[in-house]
C-alpha cells in the first residue's frame, strides 16, 4: 500500500500546476496581441488608375493613384512600366491625408512610382496625373505661356476627381492635402498656392551675367568628402536655420562614374526639342555650337541664345495674353453696366405693367396677377486657378523661377518646403529652388538634395525602353546611388508632411 503524499509536497504541487496555467494563460493572450502589433505594420501600397477630362480645355486626365492597403503588393504592368503595388485592392480605412504629384516635363503618371507607393505604404494617397501636352511624348505646351496655368488646372481636376471617388475619396481627410512637384514646371503649384505669372522679371535674369565668369556667378556647392560622417552630410542638406530638423537619413553614396551611352540616332527634326531635353548621348559633330554649349553649359543654360530666344517669346505672349485679358475685362465690364441698364429698365417696364394689371384687377374683381421679372443668363467668368485646399507644398529642383517675382508671390502663405538637386545643370539650385526661398515672404524651407540632379529623381527606365530617347534618364547615376537618393526624398518627404499636416510621424 503506497504511502500518502505529504500535505507539504501536495500545496508545493498545486502551487506549480496554477504557476505553469498562468504561464499558459498569459502567453496565450500574448499571441493575438502581437499578431495585431504585427499586422498593424503590414500597410502596403495599393494602386488603381482614374481618368477624367477637362471638355472646356480639351484636355483628358489619365492618372494612377497609390493608397495603403493590407493586401499584398505584386507584379503590376502598365505600359512599358512594371512595379510593385496591389492593383486594385480595398484602401485602408483613413482617414488619409492626399498628396498630388505633378511629374517633370519629360515624365508621365509613373514616371515616380517608386515614391508614390513609399508614400502610399507610410498612410498617405498619392494621385499623379500624366499632364496632357506636357510629359515626355507630348510637349506641345513647353516654352508655352499656357503652360504653367493649364498644370495648375490638371492638378485641380485630379485632386477633384481623388475626392469624387467612391472608394477612395471616403478615406481621404479633406483638411489634410498636399502637392508634390518635380522639375522644370514644379512651379505652377506656386499659381494654386496664390501666386501669379510676371512677364518682367526675365528681363534682369540674365543681367551681367556676360560680364562676370561663370565660376564667379555661379558657384557650386563643394563635392562631399568620401570620409564625410552621416550628421555632417545631413548638417550640409539643411539650412543654417534649421528650417528642415534632422531626422534619419541613409547614408548618401558617394557618386560614381557614369557608364559610356551609345550615342542616339539623329532624331527628325520635329522632335528634336524633346531629345535634346532628356539626351545627352548626342555626337558633338552632329550639334549646331549652340545646342552643344545648351547641352554642356557653363553658365546658366537659361542665358544661352537658344533659350533665351524661347523665353523672349514666351513672355512676348504673356504680355500679349495680358493685354488681351485686360480688354476682356474691360469689355465685361461696360456689358455687365448695360445688362445693370437693361434690367433696371425691364424690371420698371414690369412693374408699371403689373401695376396697370393690378389696378384692373381691382376694378373688376379678379385675382391679383403674378409678377414677372426677366430672366437673363449670368455672364461668363474666368474661375481663378489658386486652391485653398492645398496646406503643403514641396518643389523639387523647380524651375521657371525668371517668370515670377518677389510681388507675383506676395500672395503666396502655403507651408512650402523647396529641395534643390545638387547636379542639375538645367534647374540651379543657386538660381532655381534657392531664389524662389529667397523671392517669398514667409521664408520657406530650403533643402540641398546631395548627388542629385533631374534623372535621378525619376524611378529607373522600364527595361522595355529603347536605350536612344531615355539614356539620360537611366544612366545618369548609378542604381546604388538612386536608391539612396530616393530613400532620402522619401524621409524628407513624410516628415515634412506629416509635421506641416499635423499627423504623427509613423512608418
Amino acid at each position: 500500500m503506497a504511502e500518502p503524499i505529504p500535505s507539504l509536497h501536495l500545496f508545493r504541487l498545486r502551487a506549480l500546476l496554477g504557476a505553469f496555467l498562468v504561464l499558459m494563460l498569459s502567453l496565450t493572450l500574448s499571441v493575438p496581441c502581437a499578431g495585431a502589433r504585427q499586422s498593424k505594420q503590414n500597410v502596403y501600397a495599393g494602386y488603381r488608375t482614374l481618368s477624367s477630362s477637362l471638355p472646356a480645355q480639351r484636355l483628358m486626365i489619365h492618372m494612377g493613384v497609390w493608397y495603403p492597403t493590407r493586401r499584398k503588393a505584386g507584379n503590376v504592368k502598365v505600359g512599358d512600366w512594371t512595379f510593385r503595388a496591389a492593383r486594385n485592392a480595398p484602401i485602408m480605412q483613413g482617414p488619409w491625408p492626399v498628396i498630388i504629384l505633378s511629374h517633370d516635363v519629360t515624365g508621365s503618371a509613373w514616371t515616380h512610382h517608386d515614391i508614390a507607393a513609399a508614400l502610399a505604404a507610410r498612410g498617405f494617397i498619392v494621385a499623379a496625373p500624366t499632364h496632357d501636352h506636357d510629359n515626355g511624348e507630348d510637349m506641345a505646351l513647353l516654352f508655352s505661356d499656357r503652360e504653367l496655368p493649364v498644370r495648375a488646372l490638371q492638378l485641380r481636376a485630379a485632386l477633384d476627381l481623388v475626392l469624387e471617388h467612391a472608394q477612395i475619396g471616403k478615406e481621404a481627410d479633406r483638411s489634410r492635402i498636399g502637392f508634390l512637384g518635380f522639375g522644370m514646371p514644379a512651379s505652377a503649384g506656386l499659381l494654386l498656392a496664390g501666386g501669379e505669372l510676371t512677364p518682367d522679371a526675365w528681363a534682369s535674369f540674365c543681367k551681367g551675367r556676360e560680364e562676370t565668369p561663370p565660376t564667379e556667378a555661379l558657384p557650386e556647392p563643394p563635392a562631399p568628402a568620401e570620409e564625410e560622417s552621416l550628421p555632417e552630410a545631413v548638417e550640409r542638406d539643411v539650412r543654417p536655420d534649421g528650417s528642415v530638423p534632422p531626422i534619419s537619413l541613409p547614408q548618401a553614396v558617394p557618386p560614381r562614374p557614369v557608364a559610356e551611352v551609345p550615342a542616339a540616332p539623329h532624331a527628325p527634326s520635329g522632335t528634336f526639342l524633346q531629345n535634346f531635353l532628356v539626351t545627352s548621348a548626342y555626337a558633338d559633330e552632329e550639334l549646331s555650337p549652340e545646342v552643344r554649349a545648351l547641352l554642356r553649359p557653363t553658365d546658366s543654360p537659361w542665358c544661352s541664345p537658344y533659350l533665351s530666344t524661347k523665353m523672349d517669346d514666351l513672355v512676348e505672349s504673356m504680355r500679349h495674353r495680358t493685354l488681351e485679358r485686360e480688354e476682356k475685362t474691360a469689355m465685361m465690364h461696360t456689358a455687365v453696366e448695360a445688362r445693370r441698364q437693361l434690367f433696371r429698365r425691364l424690371s420698371d417696364s414690369v412693374s408699371r405693367s403689373h401695376h396697370r394689371q393690378l389696378r384692373i384687377a381691382r376694378s373688376d374683381a379678379l385675382p391679383t396677377p403674378p409678377v414677372a421679372l426677366p430672366l437673363l443668363p449670368p455672364l461668363s467668368h474666368n474661375s481663378p486657378v489658386a486652391d485653398a485646399r492645398f496646406k503643403a507644398m514641396v518643389f523639387i529642383s523647380p524651375g521657371f523661377s525668371m517668370l515670377f517675382s518677389k510681388e507675383s508671390l506676395a500672395a503666396v502663405h502655403t507651408p512650402s518646403l523647396f529641395i534643390g538637386a545638387e547636379k542639375d545643370t538645367w534647374n540651379r539650385p543657386s538660381e532655381q529652388a534657392a531664389r524662389f526661398v529667397d523671392m517669398m515672404d514667409h521664408r520657406p524651407e530650403y533643402m540641398l538634395l546631395n548627388h542629385a540632379d533631374a534623372p535621378s529623381l525619376q524611378a529607373p527606365c522600364p527595361s522595355s525602353d529603347p536605350a536612344g530617347p531615355l539614356a539620360s534618364l537611366c544612366a545618369s547615376v548609378d542604381p546604388e546611388t538612386r536608391e539612396a537618393i530616393h530613400a532620402r526624398l522619401v524621409s524628407v518627404l513624410q516628415e515634412f508632411f506629416n509635421r506641416v499636416l499635423g499627423r504623427e510621424n509613423t512608418q
